[in-house]
C-alpha cells in the first residue's frame, strides 16, 4: 500500500516538473510571482539544462521503478527506490533553502515537487503494514 501513496507524491512532483520544463513561464508564473525568479535564476540550469527537465526524466525513472515494486515486489528494487528518494530529498532540501536564504522567492510548481518528494521519503520509510478494514 506504501508504494501507492508513493507513487501519488512521485506523479505529483512529475507533473509539477512536466509543467515548468515544458510550459512557458508567462504561461504559468506572473512576472511578480516567486516563479519567474527562481526560474530565471542560475540555480535554474545545470549544465545548461533546466532542473525541471531532468526531474522530468528522474521522477519517470522513479515511477517506473514504483509501479515494478508494486508489481514485482524484490528487495533490490525497494532498496534502489528508497536510496533514489533519500537522494532526491537532499536535493529537495537543498532547493528549498535556496528559496528560502537566497532567492527569497518562491515557486508554487517547485514546492509541489520538492514537498512531494520528502514526502515520499517519509512514506518509503514506514515497514509495517497498515491494514484498512
Amino acid at each position: 500500500m506504501k508504494y501507492w501513496f508513493m507513487l501519488v507524491f512521485i506523479l505529483f512532483a512529475l507533473g509539477s516538473s512536466v509543467v515548468l520544463a515544458f510550459e512557458p513561464l508567462s504561461e504559468i508564473c506572473n512576472v511578480e510571482q516567486g516563479c519567474s525568479v527562481i526560474q530565471n535564476s542560475t540555480y535554474a540550469y545545470m549544465f545548461g539544462i533546466k532542473n525541471s527537465v531532468y526531474g522530468v526524466g528522474i521522477f519517470s525513472l522513479l515511477s517506473l521503478a514504483i509501479i515494478i515494486q508494486i508489481f514485482k515486489p524484490n528487495n533490490k528494487n525497494e532498496k534502489l527506490i528508497r536510496m533514489s528518494l533519500f537522494v532526491g530529498m537532499l536535493i529537495a532540501i537543498y532547493f528549498l533553502s535556496l528559496q528560502i536564504f537566497v532567492l527569497k522567492a518562491y515557486c508554487k510548481y517547485c514546492l509541489v515537487a520538492d514537498f512531494s518528494v520528502i514526502i515520499a521519503f517519509g512514506i518509503s520509510l514506514f515497514e509495517k503494514k497498515i491494514k484498512f478494514v
